[in-house]
């Protein structure tokens, strides 16, 4: 071989070897974790998965379903991390967050989320709550009255009654199905769910929406078991409710009119007139997922609290 192949061919080799070099550095690390990227906070004995993007006051969400809090919120995480830094948080026992010992008190629940929001340096963050984490959210804002600027609870779930099994439709089909649900029926069942979720408006990008671990054909489980916590959670705080008139805070209640989740007769407007000072903005012919239906009607409730939440600081002064 001449010398001038030779080179041609040591020149090639040296090539190919810096482009694999290359790509191996930027092959994604599982370990790594850049920055407005899922984290996992280590609080007490678990670990809690929040994601924080964007930068200026902060918004802190609560998801309400038991899913991560990515796989509803995702279209609101963008445009509050647009104006706000926003922090998504899955509930200890839900999501991507760890389980751990007694997470279906609200004692566990605020305690842990309290200790997130100190460890990633949110101070005063306006506190934003959907569904099943409104009661959540209304036992932090009764504990911790001085921690935070203000409340914004969609389609809140925080009373608990009779009802609350006819109210909520995963729960009403769990307890139908039992604990052995075919394949045949419960992937119908859960398309029956999610529809009754967004209902009476129609399912968003149904072929991409729904999430993979919310697809299964047979729900697992542990996922029962998850939705039997949130309603012992929800029972668990009836010795709140006679205390949500004494919140001080700013609150912004949104509802969807034809919510089938969360009854507004049951819950937002139930808890409207138990605290006089709130600001409901009902939404017509909208249903329970308005964050992902109607996210421009939640961005202005999140600026709403936050003008809120501004006078009444100039007010104290």
């Amino acid at each position: 071989m001449a010398n001038w192949q030779l080179a041609v061919v040591l020149l090639i080799a040296l090539n190919v070897a810096i482009v694999g070099i290359l790509a191996f550095k930027q092959r994604p690390s599982r370990r790594a974790v850049a920055p407005g990227e899922p984290n996992q906070l280590r609080i007490e004995n678990g670990r809690l998965h929040v994601i924080d993007r964007g930068d200026g006051r902060p918004v802190v969400v609560l998801q309400g379903d038991d899913g991560d809090a990515s796989d509803f919120m995702a279209p609101l995480l963008a445009r509050v991390a647009y104006d706000f830094r926003a922090l998504l948080i899955d509930r200890p026992g839900t999501g991507g967050s760890d389980r751990v010992r007694a997470d279906t008190t609200l004692d566990s629940q605020t305690r842990v989320i309290r200790l997130a929001l100190r460890e990633l340096g949110a101070e005063q963050p306006l506190l934003v709550a959907h569904s099943w984490s409104a009661v959540v959210a209304l036992a932090l804002a009764l504990r911790y009255p001085d921690d935070f600027a203000g409340l914004v609870l969609v389609n809140p779930l925080c009373y608990a009654d009779a009802s609350i099994r006819a109210t909520d439709p995963h729960i009403r089909v769990v307890s139908r199905l039992g604990a052995v649900i075919s394949p045949m029926v419960g992937r119908p069942a859960h398309d029956f769910a999610l529809r009754a979720k967004f209902a009476p408006e129609p399912v968003p990008f149904a072929d991409t929406l729904i999430p993979l671990r919310e697809s299964a054909p047979v729900r697992r489980p542990s996922e029962r078991r998850r939705l039997s916590r949130n309603t012992a959670a929800l029972r668990a705080a009836a010795g709140l409710v006679t205390r949500y008139g004494e919140i001080q805070m700013p609150l912004v209640i949104v509802v969807g009119e034809g919510d089938r989740v969360a009854s507004p007769a049951r819950h937002g407007y139930r808890l409207h007139n138990q605290v006089h000072h709130s600001h409901l903005v009902v939404l017509p012919r909208a249903g329970h997922m308005i964050q992902l239906t109607r996210p421009d009607s939640v961005m202005e409730a999140i600026h709403q609290g936050w003008s809120l939440a501004h006078e009444r600081a100039e007010a104290e002064r």
